[in-house]
This record gives structure tokens, sequence and C-alpha cells, in this order.
């Protein structure tokens, strides 16, 4: 199975088999990678990783009459084929509801850290009082 993920394998991921998704979001230049596993009941092993990649600056020409260049960043290629991996795996697992249901809890997270970080915001502010 290892020969089959060669890149899951470079990053020390032994058991694709336990993966049941992930997702990817770009923050001030980061590719975070989030790896959830299917665990069972008991496992002291972490139900999800976090990975985070750079990534490359890169000089475009975008006026060649007055040689503007704007700077741009590109994924990483090893983020590609990474991304390219997990897609196989989780692809093959999952049907419509499923992926619904992956969806909806995805939300319920984003609902969560946003309520909590509104509360954070909201304290000081009336600490400004």
């Amino acid at each position: 199975m290892a020969n089959k993920y060669p890149t899951l394998t470079e990053m020390g991921i032994t058991n694709p088999e336990d993966i049941s998704r992930y997702s990817i979001q770009y923050i001030n230049n980061i590719d975070v990678l989030r790896i959830v596993y299917k665990r069972k009941k008991g496992s002291l092993l972490p139900t999800s990783k976090t990975f985070r990649f750079g990534r490359s600056k890169k000089m475009v020409v975008t006026d060649s009459g007055s040689n503007k260049t704007e700077v741009i960043f590109e994924v990483s290629p090893f983020v590609s084929k990474v991304t390219d991996e997990l897609h196989t795996i989780v692809n093959s697992k999952q049907s419509r509801s499923k992926q619904k249901e992956v969806i909806l809890d995805e939300i319920h997270r984003l609902e969560e850290e946003t309520s909590s970080r509104i509360i954070y915001l909201k304290t000081l502010i009336s600490e400004l009082d």
C-alpha cells in the first residue's frame, strides 16, 4: 500500500487506508492541509493531522509594453501530488450522502470557530470601555 501512495509515505503517513477525508485551505501564502482519519473506538492515535506548505514566489510580467510585473504565489508540486493521492483514496470510499455529511460537518466546525472568534473580539471591545 505504501508504494501506491509515495507522497503520503514521504509525509510520514503509514496507514493511508485509514484516511476518511481531507481539506486544504490557502492562508497567507501557505497551503494548510488537514487530513482526517477514521479510527476505531478507543484508539489513541490522532483523528486528524495538519500540514503546512509554503508557496513559491514568482514574478510575472503583466504588461509587456511597460514591463509591469506582479508577484504571484504558486502551489508546490508536492502539494499537487499529495492532493491527487488523497483524492484517489477519499473518492474510492465516499458516496454522495457521505460527502453531504462531510460538508455539513465542515460547516458546523466553521460556525463553531467563527462563533468563538466573535466572542473573543467582543470581549476585547468591552475591555476598551
